[in-house]
């Protein structure tokens, strides 16, 4: 099923089902009636048409018989799932290249596509954060997904610049970074920032519109991971950083082989990523974390 028939059906099915109201869909040929429904949204700025499902293979890829749904110009989704399947598999958020609109810049729809993700059980919030703790967590090196979202927040600077941080992959940061509260506001607007520049560093990882290059996908996650700290350093500095020259400082060249990617998703909980210079936070090694 090509892009183009999987959004006309997802469309149809969230016309049908609930007129007006965006970010419904379906599954396969299983009954309602055996279904429970789970919502979240999706975000580097809130997606609007991308697609939504529960990868049920592990593969994130859509496939036949596998829960769906478009997301709304809110970046909002429900996904109806055989129940107990939410904590088993983990949702998958696909950014379609001139199908997708990242409500940020909502004037034209993504040159790019990429991949976003998160750990199994933790759908509310799907985004460039929730995607590298997910990548962390699944290569078995960190005790929990409290113990990586503990590393991302010190890769992030967060728990450096506000030691009390409690920021989670699964927190709406498009919506925090607009907070009341200022300490609140600075915080998220630093996460939101980063995931911006995430985003755009990931974008271009699929080989075709139907087709997901796995391990490819996961080289690019890994050299996000080992250059986080200079990556969030670069985003916070410049209200439009040079996404272009940072892929290529921070990405590089895709292999022509794969290897093990789990050396670059090593615990580091106890990690100093950041040093004090002068008054201003700077990544401990500016030539990159793990080089």
């Amino acid at each position: 099923m090509n892009i183009r028939t999987m959004t006309a059906v997802a469309a149809g099915l969230a016309a049908a089902a609930l007129a007006g109201c965006g970010g419904s869909g379906g599954v396969g040929s299983q009954p309602a009636a055996t279904q429970t429904a789970i919502s979240g949204k999706a975000a580097d700025g809130y997606l609007y048409r991308a697609e939504v499902f529960l990868d049920l293979n592990g593969n994130y890829r859509l496939d036949s018989g596998e829960p769906f749904a478009i997301t709304d110009s809110d970046g909002a989704f429900t996904l109806l799932v055989t129940p107990g399947d939410e904590a088993l598999y983990p949702v998958v958020v696909r950014a379609v290249a001139s199908n997708t609109y990242d409500m940020d810049s909502p004037a034209q729809p993504l040159p790019r596509g990429y991949i976003l993700t998160a750990p199994r059980g933790m759908y509310g919030f799907v985004s460039p954060i929730s995607t590298l703790v997910r990548e962390k967590y699944e290569t078995g090196t960190y005790a929990s997904v409290a113990e990586a979202m503990l590393e991302v927040r010190q890769q992030l600077g967060l728990t450096v610049l506000n030691p009390a941080s409690t920021v989670r992959s699964t927190d709406d940061y498009v919506a925090l970074s607009n907070s009341s509260n200022m300490a609140t506001r600075t915080e998220f607007q630093r996460v939101r920032a980063v995931a911006r520049a995430m985003a755009g560093l990931m974008a271009g990882q699929m080989s075709s519109d139907v087709a997901v290059n796995v391990n490819q996908y996961r080289y690019i996650m890994g050299r996000i991971n080992q250059n986080l700290a200079q990556i969030c350093f670069e985003a916070t500095q410049s209200a439009n950083p040079d996404i272009t020259a940072m892929r290529q400082r921070y990405v590089g060249t895709m292999p022509g082989t794969f290897v093990n990617m789990t050396g670059m998703f090593r615990n580091m909980t106890t990690t100093t990523f950041w040093n004090l210079s002068g008054s201003t936070m700077v990544p401990r090694n500016r030539g990159g974390m793990m080089r």
